[in-house]
């Protein structure tokens, strides 16, 4: 780490590492009731974890002492020039929505997914997301990741279609949003509008900001009929 970079609290420890031990205790607690962890139990099973790993900031990233950039439904972003990044917070106790649930599950995302949905980002489309830390007031969370910026223009529609369905990607509707399915890897993602999804000098297309969702096994067939309309 360069002399000019702030220490965060997640500095000794990768986004995948987090995902993996996080996800781990949500398969330990499953095992024991014999199910799968809810929304609320993940919030909790995050929180613990975060005091364990002493993931908080001490004091809130100097970015957040400023109006933000820009801002959408999930999070706030501030640009830093020097190092061509984002620095990006969610909404205070907000951590995004999930591509496809359950009728009866929670439609937002738990921390540990919104964690993960960054995780498979980075696998799934080359990015190279950081997990920083989180802040909290008045008990409320904020997850705060940094992302290299992209340059280049946003993509159309039908390059976007195209850019997923030539990497194996089957195209399925939920909510009447336009959303994907990887079937090798079971998972899907939405939120593939032009602003999220840039295209490159070098012709290449470059997803930066989409939900992505490793599905659980309850609603495989649930996609695999919607791929099939």
């Amino acid at each position: 780490m360069s002399s000019y970079e702030p220490r965060y609290p997640t500095s000794g420890i990768t986004l995948k590492t987090c995902v993996e031990e996080l996800r781990g205790s949500c398969e330990a607690i499953a095992r024991v009731q014999g199910g799968t962890t809810y929304y609320r139990e993940e919030i909790e099973i995050f929180r613990t974890y975060a005091e364990e790993k002493q993931l908080f900031f001490q004091s809130e990233p100097i970015e957040l002492g400023r109006p933000p950039d820009d801002e959408g439904n999930e999070h706030q972003v501030w640009f830093n020039s020097k190092s061509s990044t984002y620095l990006k917070a969610t909404w205070p106790d907000f951590y995004g929505m999930l591509v496809i649930h359950r009728n009866n599950e929670e439609p937002k995302a738990s921390p540990i997914d919104y964690l993960e949905r960054w995780q498979l980002h980075n696998e799934l489309f080359g990015d190279s997301v950081e997990f920083l830390g989180v802040t909290q007031s008045s008990g409320a969370m904020r997850l705060i990741i940094k992302q290299p910026a992209i340059i280049g223009n946003p993509a159309t529609i039908d390059q976007i279609d195209a850019f997923f369905k030539n990497h194996g990607w089957l195209s399925f509707k939920v909510n009447n949003n336009q959303a994907y399915f990887d079937p090798q890897r079971h998972v899907v993602i939405s939120d593939t509008h032009r602003g999220n999804i840039i295209l490159m000098d070098d012709g290449l297309l470059a997803p930066i900001d989409l939900r992505v969702q490793l599905l659980s096994p309850s609603l495989f067939d649930t996609v695999k009929k919607l791929c099939s309309r």
